[in-house]
């Protein structure tokens, strides 16, 4: 009966360790996307830059690069939310929201949307 148990939590373990974190829509560069009409946003940075551990924004012409750890909890299916901390403090953080893997909307006041290019 023991065997019922150990045998399903030994294999969620071997998937969740072969599988690793999934994979981060927000790594690659980012573009502001402007409703028709208008060009750009004065609260809106823009180009944004994602890699594994950096997050670049431009804002006023001045790019600031900071170390970033990112949280995505689910990102095989639409909508999906990453949350982005620097250096791991996780109760300041940005929240992007994506509506498909080529666009998302940063979760501000100003509420920017963003297109991969």
């Amino acid at each position: 009966m023991k065997y019922l148990f150990i045998i399903p939590a030994l294999l969620l373990c071997t998937a969740t360790i072969a599988c690793g974190k999934p994979p981060n829509p927000l790594i690659g560069n980012w573009r502001l996307y402007a409703e028709p009409g208008t060009t750009s946003s004065p609260y809106c940075a823009t180009p944004l830059v994602f890699t594994a551990t950096t997050q670049t924004m431009t804002s006023g012409g001045k790019a600031s690069s900071t170390n970033a750890v990112y949280n995505a909890a689910q990102t095989a299916t639409y909508p999906t939310t990453v949350y982005v901390s620097v250096d791991g403090n996780f109760a300041i953080h940005i929240t992007y929201i994506f509506s498909s893997k080529d666009r998302m909307k940063m979760d501000t006041f100003a509420g920017c949307t963003y297109e991969r290019f």
